[in-house]
């Protein structure tokens, strides 16, 4: 299960270490694909067979890489916090083009329903016009390298809804 404790520091990274956990994030991330695809504009249907296999392997892959101890060291020894770690995640799934379509918004989906799941909702921004769109400059800065990980991170920890219970923001 996923390190939630109470008390914990907010910002902490989620640790993943049971195989399970992560086997279920990443049931989690190919299902959030799924239904994307079937919500938005695509040209694409699900993967089957081999290619549908060859995503799941490569989902777990980046999520371990971010939720999962490696070699002794824990997220929380490679990441600041949780905003650093859903940056990563969101990096490595977009810039590996997982999917034939849809890794922008699996990707951005993603790391902001993480981010809600470990109680730091973000709100950015979320204009109709692209030029005005935070969700859609944070995720083309990442995937064109325009910012550093580090400087979308804090666009993220800037947005964190502190002190809300209302999640229906996100």
């Amino acid at each position: 299960m996923a390190d939630t404790k109470p008390g914990a520091h907010p910002f902490a990274p989620l640790v993943l270490d049971d195989a399970g956990s992560l086997e279920d994030m990443a049931a989690a991330v190919m299902r959030l694909h799924s239904t994307l695809m079937t919500v938005g504009r695509c040209y694409t249907t699900d993967a089957t067979g081999d290619r549908a296999a060859l995503e799941l392997g490569r989902v777990e892959s980046v999520l371990a890489g971010a939720f999962c101890t490696i070699f002794g060291q824990s997220p929380a020894d490679r990441f600041a916090d949780i905003f650093d770690q859903v940056t990563y995640v969101a990096e490595h799934m977009v810039k590996d083009h997982i999917f034939e379509d849809g890794n922008k918004r699996t990707s951005l989906v993603f790391a902001l329903s993480v981010l809600r799941f470990a109680g730091t909702p973000v709100v950015l921004s979320d204009s109709p016009e692209p030029k005005d769109n935070q969700y859609y400059a944070w995720i083309q800065d990442l995937v064109s390298s325009r910012r550093t990980n580090s400087e979308l991170a804090e666009e993220l920890r800037c947005g964190f809804v502190a002190g809300t219970g209302d999640l229906s923001l996100v």
